[in-house]
């Protein structure tokens, strides 16, 4: 049985033919490397299906092609593949770095052929030798399954080995995706506030609504941990929503006593984008809480719209239809596509903290800010730049007209209590400056 597409194995196929290799493996090893196509999304929406479909048996062909070590390969689904083969005198790091060499080779070809495509490969890697002879196949291809996970989330290393910690993350992920609707229900989810500043006058003009998860012992679980857990379970959306009605209620409740407030981004997370819903629940806040849509911004980070452009701008159309701002978060952490900008209707570009990776700002790392920077006046977007941590840097940032600044220098992500002193105190500092002029 074949696969109608690439003519690779049936997978159902490919594990009974496992199954036999193991079965007179003897002294030999064999490697499972299972590999996707990071971004290949972005082909078929850029290209079309009929071209996605090419580059997946050009794929094919580049994988089998003068491979006689191959003993057998498939397409498990759409642009997810397995192959096993021996591995010969190799040793397990060596035969790891000859896939890691292969995977950029191939990214380099397949870049050079769909422009701005950012196609990386990414594989993850099981042995299977004489001490674990009696690993079933399936559960042989579910370990590369799992290194190539990890891999996925890796910015660069797009090659890992399995390994026996790799088990202990995935309990942990369990242990912490099966508690949160609890965590929910208990509030253990806390809204941290980031001060955003306007670099023209120093004051407080915003700030971006962070979650922090603090359990009834005290501790904290850090969002590296649990986010990347509860985006693959696709909980972050309910994450979200508490976040978003933590924030309305927040504003709330200071209109409602007569303080003054500022305008409050929340961030989205690409899961939104798979049903849409959020667009009738921000609706629905809005209705509830009456306050004005001035008062939210979203956020949508760079990838996302390199990623699924079509819902990311039906999205913001939809945002701006209410009257909210929409910003691109974490411009220029990746791959920017400059051209994407001329499509995008967004407000306020996000220059990400790795423009600022070093206390002392290297001439090149200026010319970059400044261009981008430039280009967004042009556009008539506004620009913030986060990760602001010294005074060089913040001085740097006002000489080349950045409007809005974010960052440790200016103040950590506080709780809400912290968060309201800081709005009482910096508006009320400006107020008394203004009288006295």
């Amino acid at each position: 049985m074949k696969d109608a597409l690439t003519g690779l194995d049936r997978y159902e196929v490919f594990l009974e033919k496992l199954e036999r290799e193991c079965e007179t493996l003897g002294d030999d090893r064999i490697a499972i490397t299972y590999t996707d196509i990071k971004h290949f999304k972005y082909i078929n929406d850029t290209y079309g299906y009929q071209v996605g479909d090419a580059l997946l048996k050009e794929f094919v062909e580049v994988i089998t092609r003068n491979n006689e070590t191959l003993l057998c390969a498939a397409r498990v689904y759409s642009d997810n593949f397995v192959t096993a083969n021996r591995m010969g005198d190799y040793t397990d790091q060596e035969y790891r770095d000859i896939i890691f060499r292969l995977n950029q080779e191939w990214e380099a070809e397949f870049r050079e052929k769909y422009l701005n495509s950012r196609l990386q490969f990414c594989t993850g890697i099981s042995i299977i030798d004489k001490g674990n002879r009696n690993l079933d196949a399936e559960t042989a291809v579910s370990n590369a399954n799992l290194a190539r996970k990890v891999a996925k989330e890796l910015e660069n290393d797009c090659c890992v080995l399995f390994n026996r910690g790799m088990m202990e993350g995935i309990k942990r992920e369990v242990e912490i995706t099966s508690y949160i609707p609890k965590a929910i229900a208990n509030q253990e989810f806390k809204v941290y506030y980031q001060p955003k500043i306007e670099t023209d006058t120093l004051r407080l003009m915003g700030a971006e609504a962070l979650v922090r998860w603090q359990k009834p012992d005290g501790t904290f679980v850090y969002p590296d941990e649990f986010i990347p857990f509860i985006e693959r379970s696709g909980q972050i959306v309910d994450v979200d929503y508490y976040v978003y009605r933590q924030t309305f209620q927040f504003l709330a409740d200071r209109l409602k006593a007569g303080k003054k407030v500022v305008p409050i981004s929340l961030n989205v997370s690409r899961v939104h984008l798979n049903k849409m819903q959020i667009l009738e629940y921000v609706r629905d806040l809005f209705e509830e809480f009456k306050i004005p849509f001035q008062l939210i911004e979203f956020e949508l980070t760079e990838s996302i719209y390199l990623d699924n452009t079509e819902k990311a701008l039906e999205l913001v159309d939809g945002l701006h239809k209410m009257g909210t701002k929409v910003s691109m978060d974490d411009f220029g952490s990746g791959y920017s596509s400059l051209n994407l900008l001329s499509r995008l209707p967004i407000d306020i570009i996000k220059l990400d903290k790795v423009f600022l990776k070093d206390d002392h700002l290297q001439e090149s790392d200026k010319i970059i800010i400044s261009c981008v920077i430039d280009m967004a006046k042009r556009l008539q977007i506004t620009s913030l730049c986060e990760g602001v941590e010294t005074k060089e840097q913040s001085g740097y940032l006002s000489q080349i007209g950045c409007e809005i600044q974010q960052g440790y220098y200016f103040s950590r992500p506080i709780p809400q209590e912290e968060f309201e002193r800081f709005i009482d105190e910096n508006l009320q500092e400006r107020e008394t400056v203004c009288a006295g002029q």
